[in-house]
C-alpha cells in the first residue's frame, strides 16, 4: 500500500507540474500532528497515541482566467497528498490521502497571509476490521471505526504564510479531517482529526511571478433557480447483517444568488431508506415488521453553497417534518413503552438519529440544465449515506419591460377605441 501511494504521489505530481503553462505553482511539504477525536465509545481503546505525518502539495494562483476565479477571489487550487500513522500500528495502521482543494485568502498585511482552506478526496487506510478483529462478532477485538480500505476524506481548516526570500515562505495550517466510508461498508463510525502542521513552500520561478488582475465583469444573474435531483446509493446497517440495502432520496429546491460567488436555497425532501425493514440484528431502532412507510422520511433543508464554474459546493442543514423512526428510538425505551415525540427533542446520538442531519453536497453542471451530484449525508458526526444523483435545473423567467410597455400600450389603445364607438 505505501509503495502504491508513493508511486501515485510521484505521477500525479509529475503530470501536475508539466501540464501548467504558466509558472504560477509552489510547492509545499509539511509536517503533521494531532490527536483523534473519540467522538465513539469504540474508539475510547483504539487510540493510543498522537498522529504523526507528512502532507506534499502543489499550489496553483487561480488567474482570472475563468470569471469565477474573481468571483470569489482569486483562490489557488491545490493537490494534497497526505501520509500519517494514526498512532497505533496494530488497530488503527497508517491512512494516505489525495485531495483537491481551494485555499481562499481572507487576509494579508505586509508579510503575513491567513487563508481558510477546504477540500475532499479519497484515502486508503491499512487497518480494518476485517483484518484487526480476532472475533468478528465482537466489535471490541479489532477497529470498529473503519470497515473499507477505500474511503473519503475531508480536509478544512486555516493556514498561514510567512514569506521569506526567493521563493521561500514559511506555512502552518490547523485542519479537521475526516475519513469514512459513508456506511457503505459496517462498521463505520469514521476517524476525525485535528491536526495541526508546519513546513515550507517553494515557487521555482518566483523570479517570475504572475500576479491576478481584477478587470470589469458583468455580474451573473440573480434570478430564481429551481431544481429537482434524484439520488441513489446503498448501505450497510449492521457488520452482524452483512447485507447492503438501496437508499434514495427526491429534493426540490429553489435557490437566490446572494452575489457572484454564494447562493441560499431552501429545499423540500424525501428519503428512502431500505435498511429499515425489521430483520437487523442491531437494537438501535425497534422494527418488528417490514414496512413501506417506516422505510420514508421527509425534511426541509436550509442550503448555502459556494459558486464556482460549472461546479457548486456547500452544507445543508436540516430537520425531518415526517420522520416515523423517532418513536422506535432508543430501542429499549420504544420496546417498553409507545413514545410520542415532538418534531424538536433532545437525544443522545449514539442512541438514535434525532431530527437535525446535514449534507455535505458538490454539484457539477454538464449542461445549462443537467448536472450531476454527490452528498454526504450525516446525523451529527455520525455518517449516513453516501449518494450520487442527476438533477435538472432552470431559472425563472424575468419580464420584458419593453414588452409589458407594447402591451400596455395596445391595451390603452383598444380601450380608446371602443370609447370612441
Amino acid at each position: 500500500m505505501k509503495k502504491f501511494f508513493l508511486i501515485l504521489v510521484f505521477v500525479v505530481f509529475c503530470f501536475a507540474v508539466k501540464s501548467q503553462t504558466k509558472n504560477n505553482f509552489a510547492i509545499k511539504a509539511e509536517f503533521m500532528y494531532g490527536n483523534i477525536l473519540k467522538h465513539t465509545t469504540h474508539l475510547q481503546n483504539l487510540v493510543q497515541g498522537p498522529t504523526k505525518g507528512t502532507e506534499l502539495a502543489v499550489e496553483w494562483q487561480t488567474m482570472g482566467e475563468k470569471s469565477w476565479h474573481q468571483y470569489i477571489g482569486f483562490p489557488k487550487i491545490g493537490l494534497g497528498m497526505v501520509s500519517l500513522d494514526l498512532g497505533n500500528s496494530t488497530m488503527l495502521g497508517n491512512l494516505y490521502a489525495i485531495y483537491p482543494y481551494l485555499n481562499f485568502k481572507l487576509f494579508h498585511y505586509q508579510r503575513f497571509i491567513l487563508n481558510i482552506k477546504g477540500g475532499a478526496g479519497a484515502s486508503f487506510l491499512t487497518k480494518t476490521f476485517n483484518n484487526t478483529a480476532t472475533n468478528l462478532n465482537d466489535l471490541n477485538t479489532g477497529n470498529a471505526a473503519i470497515g473499507s480500505v477505500l474511503n473519503v476524506y475531508f480536509a478544512g481548516g486555516a493556514n498561514i504564510i510567512i514569506p521569506i526570500e526567493k521563493g521561500f515562505a514559511a506555512v502552518a495550517d490547523f485542519q479537521w479531517n475526516h475519513a469514512s466510508n459513508g456506511s457503505f461498508y459496517q462498521p463505520n463510525s469514521g476517524i476525525n482529526m485535528l491536526n495541526a502542521s508546519v513546513g515550507v513552500s517553494y515557487a521555482p520561478y518566483y523570479k517570475h511571478v504572475y500576479h491576478p488582475k481584477r478587470k470589469h465583469l458583468r455580474d451573473l444573474s440573480q434570478k430564481l433557480s429551481y431544481e429537482f435531483i434524484a439520488s441513489g446509493g446503498a448501505r450497510e446497517l449492521y457488520y452482524k447483517d452483512d447485507m447492503q440495502y438501496p437508499i434514495g432520496s427526491f429534493v426540490a429546491a429553489v435557490y437566490r444568488p446572494l452575489g457572484n460567488a454564494i447562493r441560499l436555497g431552501v429545499g423540500v425532501e424525501g428519503f428512502y431508506d431500505g435498511v429499515y425493514n425489521g430483520n437487523t440484528k442491531f437494537q438501535r431502532t425497534y422494527l418488528t415488521e417490514d414496512k413501506w412507510e417506516n422505510k420514508i422520511r421527509v425534511g426541509v433543508s436550509l442550503r448555502p453553497e459556494l459558486m464556482f464554474g460549472r461546479f457548486t459546493a456547500g452544507v445543508h442543514l436540516g430537520m425531518y417534518v415526517h420522520n416515523p423512526l423517532k418513536n422506535m428510538e432508543p430501542y429499549n425505551e420504544a420496546k417498553a413503552t409507545i413514545l410520542n415525540k415532538p418534531m424538536i427533542y433532545g437525544y443522545d446520538i449514539e442512541k438514535e438519529d434525532g431530527w437535525f442531519y446535514t449534507r455535505a453536497s458538490m454539484q457539477y453542471a454538464l449542461t445549462n440544465h443537467i448536472f450531476i451530484s454527490l452528498g454526504l449525508k450525516t446525523h451529527l458526526q455520525k455518517a449516513e449515506f453516501i449518494e450520487w444523483g442527476l438533477g435538472y435545473r432552470f431559472s425563472a423567467k424575468q419580464s420584458n419591460p419593453k414588452r409589458i410597455g407594447q402591451s400596455v400600450s395596445k391595451f390603452k389603445t383598444n380601450e380608446v377605441q371602443q370609447i370612441k364607438k
